[in-house]
């Protein structure tokens, strides 16, 4: 039963990873077109490696597996989500300054 915990767990911090790796490139290629003046955007997905790395954390079978929470704070698409109430703040007190222009 630990052998089978051990390797699920493993799998899924892999598959975490393989998000973590995508959501990189889709930053990097956004930026690549921004330059470039495509108007193309590649969304991040957030919070899915967040809860993939709790069921991890919660499947690996020995106690040292207090690294397994560094694996979300590598990803961009969880660090966005920090900026998301400054962006959404921002956005409020420009709508509130064109509406008081009007």
């Amino acid at each position: 039963m630990t052998t089978t915990r051990l390797i699920l767990s493993i799998v899924i911090l892999l598959f975490t990873g393989y998000i973590i790796v995508m959501n990189w490139g889709c930053v990097i290629l956004s930026l690549r077109n921004k330059k470039k003046g495509i108007d193309r955007h590649h969304s991040t997905v957030p919070l899915v490696s967040l809860l993939l790395a709790y069921f991890a954390f919660g499947m690996y079978p020995y106690l040292q597996k207090s690294w397994i929470g560094i694996i979300p704070l590598l990803d961009i698409g969880n660090l966005t989500l920090l900026w998301l109430p400054v962006v959404l703040v921002r956005e409020l007190k420009q709508r509130i300054r064109r509406e008081a222009q009007k």
